[in-house]
């Protein structure tokens, strides 16, 4: 099962998320803060972390390299209003697998988890090798 990590102070951005997530089975938890989120990738593995852009109390490239520091294999998907090239720029280097809307919907996890699936496709082949 993949367990998910929602970071943003307002947890109702993440309303079509966790739909999504029940529709696919997938487990999440919810910080609203990244110190809080920080401490929770130290207690807990989660595979994915989802947050908004605008987080409050850090730099999202910033969190983002506190998160790989923690766990290399997470994968991250951010919530940004910026334009693909402009969001490609930004966190270039930084593997973030996704870029979500603001507003996400359930159709936006079904793109994530096909996404996650070729993930773990290309890791089985790997291992099998």
């Amino acid at each position: 099962m993949i367990n998910a990590l929602l970071v943003n102070p307002e947890k109702n951005i993440f309303l079509e998320i966790e739909k999504g997530f029940s529709d696919h089975g997938i487990g999440h938890e919810w910080a609203d803060s990244a110190d809080k989120a920080l401490s929770m990738l130290s207690d807990k593995n989660f595979d994915l972390v989802i947050f908004a852009e605008q987080i409050p109390d850090i730099d999202p490239r910033k969190f983002i390299e506190n998160i790989l520091s923690k766990n290399a294999m997470i994968n991250c998907v951010v919530l940004s209003p910026l334009s693909h090239k402009d969001f490609h720029e930004k966190y270039e280097g930084l593997g973030v697998l996704m870029q979500f809307p603001q507003k996400p919907e359930r159709s936006h996890v079904t793109r994530l988890v096909d996404q996650l699936e070729k993930i773990a496709g290309i890791a089985a082949k790997a291992q099998e090798l």
